[in-house]
């Protein structure tokens, strides 16, 4: 039954990059990132998002000549989109209508969001994917929708 089952992330970052003819020292010295840690993001499908911001990810997809949603192959993209500027006032529309504080909030997604509130794309650009997963969960939309459309 393996034979049946679709590519993970890991599976197709390291097929793409293949694909593109990128060795893993190019894909390291490009991203920044080092060796081991580039390795892991190959080796295991939820490295991706617990360890690159949504920017290195965005590079990463580009230097693998495809768009980031293609790394995540059992997800299909969203039909709508959530500009990452937009994301504070529906955070404090949650809070609002589920009568808690942004302090409650942050419990909930285990994320610290003060920054974020004030300045989201400064503060997306230190934060890894995994922030946007567990924000989008408890918010209730896809995570993959604050994914910019890149134009080819």
């Amino acid at each position: 039954m393996t034979g049946s089952r679709a590519p993970g992330t890991a599976e197709c970052i390291r097929a793409f990059r293949i694909k593109t003819g990128r060795s893993k020292d190019e894909m390291v010295e490009r991203l920044g990132l080092n060796p081991a840690w580039y390795e892991d993001i190959e080796k295991n499908d939820d490295e991706l998002a617990s360890t690159l911001t949504l920017f290195q990810a965005l590079d990463l997809a580009a230097l693998l000549g495809v768009s980031l949603h293609e790394l995540f192959p059992e997800r299909d993209a969203p039909a709508t989109r959530i500009e990452l500027v937009a994301l504070p006032a529906l955070i404090e529309t949650h809070v609002a209508a589920k009568g808690i504080s942004i302090v409650q909030l942050e419990k909930q997604t285990r994320w610290p969001l003060a920054d974020f509130m004030t300045a989201p794309v400064q503060t997306a650009a230190e934060l890894p994917l995994a922030f946007f997963q567990s924000l989008a969960s408890t918010l209730g939309f896809d995570w993959l929708s604050l994914i910019p459309e890149v134009e080819e």
